[in-house]
């Protein structure tokens, strides 16, 4: 090659006329580099590895002019080709045809340089009968040529399909008959509106997306949108599920081993003391279906009490390591959320042949306590046992009936309610910290979204305190008997009169909460400080916590063989795998609360009128950073926001707030200070 002469190279964007520049150069070492250097348009250099010089052309042209003229003559031919006759020639020969006999073949013998160049190109982005090998151009075999017109039909199709998705999703629809193409983009779409950037297909989704908005600086957030409005999602989907790959369904082998359970087998296991004559009840939530713990109590001719803690023996009824076992393990704990439920086993074991129904006999495991007047706890035994609950009381119902001496049950549930006191008095004496902060619960109607606050009634109080005392005596008896188990422990916190002295409420909270140190999981046992207990575990739900279900399992076979069912590393799995899984549980419960209560506070909001002003709420400081808003609690609802206040004010005031807006994709609620003033009336329900 001659210096200045025009070459075609291969670059990334196809084939290019430039012109040679200098000859191959040496290395260090003395052996010839395998590059050019290659001048391409008037200002452009570039060193190319030797392979992508496709064509030496022996014109060395006086000006670029010549050059030019070259490449448009060459562009124009290109488009012209059509190389199917002169493959059906090339593809009874075996091997390679050269540039030159490609051309002679099209060209019939006539060929010139504008027309060879025009070859290369076409070759180069045509290559549908030929593909470049080294020595020129090798037919493609009838099978792959057909193999690339079938992928091509089907890109096209699909790209045809794609913009037909686009053009309905544009009009807020989806179209009559969806493809298996546009379902898959819709998939796409699903899953980029769900995960993100750390969905594996999320530039797929991202270029439709950008097509329906280009100038869109949420995708993610444009992404649910557009499938809210086509019926996809609906606005209040639960993405926290799937982010989380929770099942709402059940396998068809864990359905079917739930089916085949007999609940008779665990009530005829020898052994078990008959405590169906002893008056017990279960006490719960109004719509609670899956009853795990039931509670019974006799009064001694001394004054003294014997309590009996049943709790449902779902170690018993499920097999081990068997197929509900197994997907128990996975789930980890039953989630409950304002929209649904999610169970742990399914619903024919856990609200069924599992759940301490009134009226039907049932295997469990029982703590009978036998505690003084004063609480203390003179003696314990813990027993398989089969009970039959006479009765299923609400909380609201066991408030009434200790209240009301008219009512059924009320001897039984004032027993209780004072022996529970008792017990409390004696934890609070051992430093147990105690946070009375209400909750919300959320019930949806077909009107919207209402919102009941829930408080520590004496009802809750009651059964809170007997399964403390239930899971303090099994881990007592997990210890005495040397049993691997996973404790619970936690640093007795260090509240000082600062805490002590403030006046119960929102502020006494926030500090108090900040000052405990975090639970540690363990298989020794230790204090747990802000129970104000010497060891804990926790065992009194097993239908609704696998954990539960492990630690039951464990002492109930111990109690029937004298040996442990788990191993200590096997005990230790479990709890490190669900101090995660659970955890996250909480997380999502919480994010789908605060859904919830911010479309309520959107539904508020809309039903301002100008008489009464709903959007005014009054609010507790609880905290103020520099350079960043400050975090208050609405004093009607246990609910944190975020505002900018004024300087003057501090932790612990009160202030008014206005309800501006809600986003219900960031989970967030915009609210502004307002001055106080005594005539506006304000919502602190």
């Amino acid at each position: 090659m001659q210096p200045g002469e025009v070459i075609v190279v291969r670059l990334k964007d196809g084939p290019a006329l430039g012109r040679y520049s200098a000859t191959p150069t040496q290395d260090r070492q003395g052996s010839r580099a395998e590059r050019i250097r290659v001048a391409i348009g008037r200002n452009r250099e570039a060193q190319l590895p030797a392979d992508r010089l496709v064509m030496s052309t022996g014109l060395v042209p006086s000006n670029d002019q010549e050059v030019e003229q070259l490449r448009q003559q060459a562009e124009d031919l290109s488009t012209q080709i059509d190389l199917s006759e002169v493959w059906e020639l090339a593809r009874e020969d075996a091997g390679p045809v050269s540039i030159d006999d490609l051309a002679d073949l099209y060209w019939g013998g006539s060929s010139n340089l504008p027309r060879k160049v025009a070859i290369v190109f076409h070759a180069a982005r045509e290559t549908l009968y030929f593909e470049e090998v080294d020595g020129g151009y090798q037919a493609r075999t009838v099978e792959s040529v057909n193999e690339i017109l079938e992928r091509r039909q089907r890109e096209s199709k699909n790209s045809a399909d794609a913009a037909a998705l686009v053009e309905d999703l544009s009009h807020g629809r989806l179209p009559e008959l969806v493809t298996g193409h546009q379902q898959a983009l819709l998939g796409h779409l699903r899953g980029f509106a769900v995960h993100g950037d750390d969905y594996n297909r999320g530039a797929v989704a991202t270029g439709l997306l950008k097509e329906l908005d280009p100038g869109s600086r949420d995708l993610q957030r444009l992404g649910f949108d557009v499938l809210v409005k086509v019926g996809v999602f609906s606005e209040d989907e639960p993405l926290e599920l799937e982010r989380a790959d929770i099942p709402v369904e059940f396998p068809e082998e864990v359905v079917s081993e739930a089916n085949g359970i007999d609940p008779e087998a665990a009530l005829a296991e020898p052994g078990r003391r008959d405590l169906q004559d002893v008056p017990t009840i279960t006490i719960d939530e109004e719509k609670t279906a899956d009853r795990d713990d039931a509670l019974s109590i006799e009064i001694e001719s001394d004054g003294s009490y014997r309590v009996g803690i049943h709790i449902a023996d779902a170690g018993a009824l499920v097999p081990p390591r068997g197929a509900i076992d197994t997907e128990a393990d996975r789930r980890m704990s039953t989630i409950y959320l304002p929209e649904l439920r999610l169970p742990m086993v399914p619903p024919g074991v856990s609200e069924g042949k599992g759940s301490l129904s009134a009226g039907q006999p049932r295997a469990a495991l029982s703590v009978i306590a036998h505690i003084s007047g004063s609480g203390d706890v003179l003696d314990w035994e813990v027993l398989p046992s089969v009970i039959r609950s006479q009765a299923a009381l609400s909380y609201e119902n066991a408030e009434a009936a200790a209240a009301d001496p008219g009512r059924p049950w009320h001897e039984i549930v004032l027993a209780l309610s004072k022996v529970a006191d008792a017990l409390r008095v004696k934890r609070d004496a051992a430093g147990a910290v105690t946070i009375d902060r209400p909750e919300m619960a959320m019930d949806l109607t077909p009107d919207g979204v209402e919102v009941r606050i829930v408080t520590r009634t004496v009802a809750r109080r009651m059964v809170a305190e007997f399964m403390i005392l239930c899971n303090t005596l099994l881990a007592e008896f997990c210890k005495r008997e040397s049993l691997p188990a996973a404790y619970r422990s936690q640093p007795t916190p260090e509240l000082g009169d600062d805490v002590l002295g403030l006046p119960e409420g929102p502020f006494s909270w926030f500090l108090t909460m900040r000052r405990l140190l975090p639970a540690e999981l363990s298989t020794s046992p230790g204090p747990h400080g802000s129970l104000g207990v010497p060891a804990y575990l926790q065992a009194t739900a097993p239908i609704r916590r696998y954990p539960d279900m492990v630690m039951q399992r464990q002492i109930s076979r111990f109690l029937a063989s004298g040996r442990p069912f788990y191993s200590e590393e096997e005990v230790a799995s479990v709890a490190q795998r669900a101090d995660v899984q659970l955890r996250e549980i909480a997380g999502i419960e919480e994010a789908r609360k605060r859904h919830w209560f911010l479309k309520y506070l959107r539904q508020e909001l809309a039903r301002t009128t100008e008489g009464r002003d709903r959007g005014l709420f009054e609010a507790v400081v609880l905290d103020r950073r520099p350079r960043r808003p400050a975090l208050l609690e609405l004093a009607g609802y246990p609910f944190r926001i975020r505002a900018e206040l004024p300087d003057a004010i501090g932790p612990g005031e009160s202030v008014v707030v206005k309800l501006h807006g809600v986003d219900l994709w960031h989970r967030v609620a915009q609210f502004v200070h307002v001055p106080f003033e005594p005539a506006t009336e304000v919502d602190s329900t």
